[in-house]
């Protein structure tokens, strides 16, 4: 039997290590290109995205919460109150509707920020936070919702006073929103009544709360409550 001897040489073996070069060097090239010219656009979507990836980590919601608006001992007036929790940190928005349970003659509800010297039972004290609230005074005839403001020269007894149009009295809907430079505005039923810079402490405390003065309890309904913190 006849043996053949196959016989292969590594010079036959061809490499194309420059086309290998040329097509890296073009990758670098492109990509270059991509940057100098859409760098700042492509900057933007990334700091887009990481701001709703931070947005959705940082938002909140609370139950529905009825407010009982009663006697309790040390408190002035009826009311009750739900403090949110920051988890340490400041607000950012915060969104909540009001709703009454019953018809209440005379009633009040909206939120209150403050700092960390804010007790809970305060409603109204300028100098550690800012108050802002509805009411039961509805103006059917022009159809104006009552909206009362607390803060700096507005303290108590004498409050700021704005009037919203409204549709609809039984769903009394906040929009809060503060910025990092501590802007802060607020709409209710989608027209702004407050916006301009805060004391950035007044951002470390949150309450929902409701009351009524001297008159018959009253329960009040905190529906669709969200809120965001800043990281």
């Amino acid at each position: 039997m006849n043996t053949q001897t196959i016989k292969v040489s590594l010079q036959s073996i061809e490499i194309p290590a420059i086309n290998i070069y040329v097509h890296a060097i073009s990758i670098l090239i492109i990509l270059f290109l991509i940057k100098k010219i859409f760098g700042k656009q492509i900057a933007a979507l990334l700091n887009q995205g990481l701001e709703l990836i931070k947005n959705h980590l940082n938002k909140m919601s609370h139950e529905e919460w009825t407010a009982s608006c009663r006697e309790r001992k040390e408190w002035p007036q009826k009311q009750d109150v739900l403090p949110l929790d920051l988890k340490g940190r400041y607000i950012k928005s915060l969104v909540f509707s009001v709703t009454l349970k019953g018809n209440p003659k005379f009633w009040r509800a909206g939120f209150i920020i403050g700092n960390e010297k804010l007790k809970v039972n305060e409603i109204v004290d300028a100098k550690k936070g800012i108050t802002i609230h509805t009411g039961s005074e509805y103006e059917k005839r022009e159809k104006l919702l009552p909206v009362w403001k607390y803060y700096e020269k507005f303290g108590l007894n004498n409050p700021d006073f704005s009037s919203v149009k409204s549709d609809n009295p039984g769903l009394r809907t906040f929009h809060i929103n503060i910025n990092k430079n501590n802007f802060m505005q607020v709409k209710v039923q989608n027209e702004v009544i407050f916006a301009q810079r805060i004391d950035s402490s007044f951002r470390r405390r949150v309450y929902l709360k409701a009351w009524v003065d001297t008159h018959p309890d009253a329960k009040i309904k905190f529906r669709n409550i969200s809120y965001s913190v800043w990281s």
